[in-house]
């Protein structure tokens, strides 16, 4: 998620097993890799297993359980000594990872039917954690949270004086923070130290085991708004998670299962993180340069060269619309490019490029439109469609959508991962809506697009940060589970 976007609401989920996702990966195991399997545990190791500590071991390959929510791919995570299991939002949009914590109920406003107070969010709860601690205001991690440019500042918030503070001597905790997301979306908090377990072999040849990474901060929340259940910040900054746990020079990848997944509990797919992630050069990926804004340099920017449709047998239904100049790089502010955000569920696109692209698949499409579904659902394109019987690909005629990519890659999408059936079978048509959206910037800067997490199912993605590149492969990402 980031400031500059409005994290729209999608029934996007992925149900998956822990132990279908450690023996599935066909590649070879390499040497500092992580390996995080799309999946949803309540018991994260068996009692056979043998506690390793990270900081005794070089080369880790781990295998973790991530599950899905109503809007997005979730990532466990497993706090504490004796465990506190979360799931939480998998977000390349940010940096902080936090969860609901402390001693009463967590409170969180517009939250939404689906977080009534009937189902309170677990809570992680510090006194409980033999291992946990306050994070002090010299941290760096508390600078980075508090976003202040001098060191000092938290340390002065916090009451020190001078002498303690500019001598790196003051013993007092990071003062609370407000932590800000798209659409009006907010944090408050402090932050905490813990242990984190995760899975993994040694060497990637040794049996998987729970491994400890010691120290790892994160923000311990009690209330929010529009933020229901924490998150996995994995940006770029010294607070995410691949950054805390070393992978930042290395990598990682994700392979995002179809929502015919969602409530489907035997069924994962991976998130890697280290040289595993890395794929070799006859694995057929297209890569994109990865863009650098000087403004907000934790995210992963990408650029867009222009967009073009795919009829029937892969022959052209419509040339390529060229991109603004806005998509295809930053500026020397740091504005422009495309953002790769698995915490916005849709692809954002600016105007007018975004109404050409509407117009182009209005024109493109062989079918009538369903304006009052686009009036009921606020989608802006809608199509009947042709449907014997669910889930009506076969027959379906609607056109890819191809994005030309900055150095010469071309991603075209699956159609699922485009267009989504609103409506059941009904007289043998269902309604499919495009899964895009409208960019609202409102001129104030920032990315001048946003690839979602709804567009990335079934395409593994690799951020390759050793070469700083951004690879696409579309695939049955249920076959990497």
């Amino acid at each position: 998620m980031h400031p500059f976007i409005n994290i729209c609401i999608v029934l996007l989920c992925i149900i998956s097993s822990f132990f279908n996702s450690q023996a599935t990966d066909t590649r070879p195991q390499t040497p500092n890799s992580l390996v995080l399997g799309l999946s949803h545990v309540r018991s994260l190791y068996t009692p056979s297993m043998t506690l390793l500590n990270s900081t005794n071991y070089d080369f880790l390959d781990i295998i973790e359980p991530v599950t899905a929510y109503t809007d997005g791919y979730l990532l466990s995570l497993n706090l504490g000594t004796p465990l506190q299991v979360f799931q939480v939002y998998l977000d390349t949009g940010s940096d902080l990872t936090w969860v609901p914590c402390g001693t009463t109920s967590y409170q969180c406003m517009e939250c939404g039917n689906d977080h009534s107070s009937s189902k309170p969010s677990p809570m992680f709860l510090p006194s409980q954690s033999s291992s946990n601690t306050m994070d002090l205001c010299g941290s760096h991690f508390c600078v980075d949270v508090h976003s202040s440019d001098n060191r000092f500042d938290p340390c002065a918030a916090a009451g020190c004086d001078i002498a303690a503070f500019t001598g790196g001597l003051c013993p007092r905790p990071c003062p609370p923070f407000s932590y800000t997301y798209g659409g009006g979306a907010l944090v408050l908090g402090y932050l905490a130290r813990d242990s984190i377990t995760l899975h993994g072999s040694i060497h990637g040849i040794d049996p998987l085991s729970p491994v400890e990474f010691p120290g790892f901060s994160f923000g311990c929340v009690g209330s929010s708004i529009r933020e229901p259940i924490g998150i996995a910040g994995f940006g770029k900054g010294t607070l995410s998670l691949p950054s805390q746990l070393g992978f930042l020079g290395k990598g990682f990848s994700h392979c995002f299962l179809g929502f015919r997944f969602a409530r489907n509990p035997n069924v994962t797919s991976p998130l890697v993180m280290g040289d595993l992630a890395l794929p070799a050069a006859t694995d057929g990926f297209l890569f994109t340069p990865m863009l650098r804004s000087v403004t907000y340099p934790n995210f992963y920017y990408i650029g867009l060269e222009g967009v073009s449709l795919l009829g029937d047998g892969g022959s052209a239904a419509a040339a390529m619309a060229a991109a603004p100049p806005s998509l295809s790089g930053v500026d020397p502010e740091g504005n422009g490019g495309v953002l790769v955000d698995t915490g916005t569920t849709y692809t954002h696109l600016p105007d007018p490029f975004y109404a050409s692209l509407l117009s182009s698949l209005g024109t493109a499409a062989p079918y009538e439109r369903s304006r009052d579904l686009e009036a009921r659902t606020g989608f802006d394109l809608c199509f009947r469609v042709p449907c014997a019987r669910a889930p009506c690909t076969a027959e379906d005629r609607l056109p890819a959508i191809t994005l030309h990519l900055g150095g010469g890659a071309r991603l075209t999408l699956p159609k699922l991962s485009s267009y989504y059936p609103v409506t059941a079978v009904r007289d043998s048509v269902v309604v499919k809506c495009l899964l895009f959206q409208r960019m609202d910037g409102g001129g104030g800067g920032g990315p001048g697009a946003v690839l979602g997490s709804f567009q990335m199912q079934n395409v593994e993605v690799v951020y390759d940060l050793v070469t700083g590149r951004v690879g696409f492969l579309p695939r049955d990402c249920a076959l990497r589970a």
